[in-house]
């Protein structure tokens, strides 16, 4: 029997969950970001604070999704049911 790894049995890689968490911690970050631009204007470290955590997180997500999918050779969210996927996943299970 082929022993083949365990995200190709999922669909999904491990760090497109990890990916996807950034990606919504960010994005609160980002909407507290917002809100502290529009309701505190004069607390310039928190909106800093925010603005980077933001942006870092957001680059991070960006980053991951970018080295998964060179990596999977598809996007890491969406499985890929062509061909030439079918018949590399095929390859590599049978051997």
């Amino acid at each position: 029997m082929a022993t083949h790894s365990v995200h190709e049995n999922r669909g999904w890689h491990p760090m497109s969950m990890v990916a996807f968490t950034s990606l919504l911690v960010g994005a609160c970050f980002a909407a507290l970001w917002v809100i502290t631009l529009a309701d505190l204007p004069d607390n310039k470290p928190t909106n800093i604070a925010y603005g980077c955590i933001a942006l870092a997180l957001l680059s991070t997500t960006a980053a991951i999704f970018t080295w998964l999918t060179r990596h999977l050779h598809h996007s890491p969210l969406l499985p890929d049911h062509t061909d030439a996927e079918v018949s590399r996943y095929l390859k590599k299970v049978r051997g």
